[in-house]
Order: C-alpha cells, then sequence, then structure tokens
C-alpha cells in the first residue's frame, strides 16, 4: 500500500449522511507541522493514529503526548493544536481519517467524553484493521458510493465505540470455557449458582474463568446471569399468570425486594410495570445489555 492519502468530494454538499473527506497515511519531520483547530475554515473531525515516533497535541490548556499505537479525536474548530516537536527525533508517522456530516459530530462527542481525546488502540485493534482497509478501498476504487462510505463510516465510529467501552471486538471466536459456562447459567440460572460452580462448569479454575468470561463477553459471569436471569423474567411477566413474587422465585431471585431493585435498574420500570405495558416490547426474545 502507498504512503499517500485520498480526498473525497461529493456533488450534494447538502448530503445529510456521514461523510469520509479525507484518509491517509504520512509522516513529517518537519517542526513546522502545527495545525490549530480555531485557525481552520471548515466543520469536520479527524482521528489520527500514530504508526511510529510521537506527536504532541494541546486541548486548551492539556498537554498530550500521542506516542506509538495512540491516537487522538479532535474536532474541527476547536480550541487544540497537535504538533510535531524535533525534540522527539523520530519522524512522527500516522494514518488518519478526517469527516463531515451531522450525525458525525455527536458520535465524536460521545468518543471524546467517554475516553478523552487520546485514546490506545492495538495495531490489530479492529478500528486500526478497519481503516486500513478503508485506505486500501480509497486506493483500488471500490468504495461503492455516497451510501457505503456513510456505513462503513458508521461501522468504523461504532467500532472505536466498542474499544472505549471495553466491549470485546466483533468476530472473535468464543472460547469454549465461555461457551460452556453461558449454557451452563441458561440451564440452570433459576437455582442459586456460585462462581465456583459456573467455572467448574466452564473445566477452567475461577481465576482464570473471571478474566477469559470479561474479556470475551465484555461483563462478568455474575452480571450475565443477572442478565439471563432478568431476560427470562421478563418472558414470564408477560406470558404467565404468575406473581412478580414467584417469578422472582422461579428465576433464581431468593429475595423479592431485591428482585424488584435489579429488575428496575435494567428495565427502567417495575416488573408489575413491565407486565401492565403489555406489547411494547417483544414478548419472545428481549436482548438486554
Amino acid at each position: 500500500m502507498l504512503r499517500t492519502n485520498y480526498g473525497f468530494r461529493y456533488t450534494d454538499q447538502t448530503n445529510p449522511l456521514m461523510a469520509i473527506r479525507t484518509i491517509g497515511w504520512e509522516s513529517t519531520v518537519n517542526e513546522d507541522y502545527s495545525w490549530d483547530g480555531m485557525a481552520r475554515d471548515d466543520k469536520f473531525v479527524l482521528f489520527q493514529y500514530t504508526l511510529s515516533g510521537e506527536g504532541q497535541l494541546t486541548v486548551g490548556d492539556r498537554h498530550y503526548a500521542v506516542p506509538k499505537h495512540h491516537g487522538f479525536f479532535v474536532r474541527i474548530p476547536d480550541a487544540h493544536r497537535y504538533y510535531y516537536r524535533s525534540a522527539s527525533k523520530t519522524p512522527w508517522e500516522y494514518i488518519f481519517l478526517t469527516a463531515s456530516g451531522a450525525h458525525v459530530f455527536p458520535l465524536w462527542n460521545e468518543l471524546i467524553a467517554k475516553a478523552g481525546p487520546v485514546v490506545s488502540f492495538k495495531p490489530n485493534a479492529q478500528p486500526i484493521a478497519m481503516l486500513w482497509e478503508m485506505m486500501q478501498n480509497a486506493g483500488d476504487k471500490t468504495f461503492q458510493d455516497k451510501y457505503d462510505i456513510s456505513v462503513r463510516l458508521y461501522e468504523w465510529i461504532v467500532a472505536c465505540l466498542r474499544v472505549v467501552d471495553g466491549k470485546p471486538e466483533t468476530g472473535q471466536p468464543v472460547p469454549e470455557p465461555v461457551a460452556l459456562a453461558q449454557r451452563f447459567m441458561e440451564g440452570q440460572y433459576h437455582r442459586f449458582l456460585t462462581l465456583d460452580e459456573i467455572a467448574s462448569a466452564a473445566g477452567v479454575t475461577k481465576y482464570h474463568f473471571c478474566r477469559l468470561f470479561a474479556k470475551h463477553t465484555g461483563v462478568t459471569p455474575v452480571q450475565q446471569l443477572t442478565k439471563i436471569r432478568i431476560a427470562e423474567a421478563c418472558r414470564l411477566l408477560r406470558q404467565s399468570d404468575q406473581s412478580v413474587a414467584a417469578i422472582s422465585s422461579a428465576t433464581g431471585f431468593d429475595n423479592g425486594s431485591y428482585f424488584g431493585k435489579v429488575f428496575r435498574r435494567m428495565m427502567g420500570v417495575s416488573p408489575q410495570q413491565f407486565r401492565d405495558h403489555d406489547g411494547e416490547v417483544p414478548d419472545h426474545h428481549l436482548f438486554i445489555d
């Protein structure tokens, strides 16, 4: 792949879709390389990821280094400056993406609010792999149209949000211990379960199991068990005449008051309110995240 950059131009300038403006791979050893976020005329967002060397970023009165395997998110216009400092003695090599569109800015704001302007990404992380792929597509001219570009950009931003939120990347195979634990909890949620029991069903030590499960699901085993129980409670509330107390017991909660508290925290309403508002949520397959 060439070390270069690609620009995108759209005939419909009022297009409300997400739009990639530029994408590329560059490096600099020039101390004159300095971009002031308040001195640029247009309105867009930028992500820049360091491959080698180090860049510098100031946002307001705060300073950030942007070393290898770190990237920064900024909005333009905004009170920031990113630049190269020759004291680092090595070129600052980076890949970057700029984008615009009304829907881009709220998601960019969310990324910055959650993680700050500088984020660490492993070189094989999904957002970085997707960035390289989009650059390759630009070089090969295999983007279909502005709609394809908009969808790809949205998927890339969502992949960044997954990393920022600590969620596992999509497409990763589920390890057998995790799959075994999932099946065990789905079959035994109605009774009191200890972490030792779940780890034993998974065939690994408790310590190893907890780390493995969280890595591949983004939640702890106890949190996953609670989600399974609440999903089943929702089904029973909608599809049976059992009392709330009976449903609490049937889904592994030995305390009705605690069941109500957990249910409200996860669903936003009490069990009885959920039952009374029949039809607003699908009856059979409820996804809880």
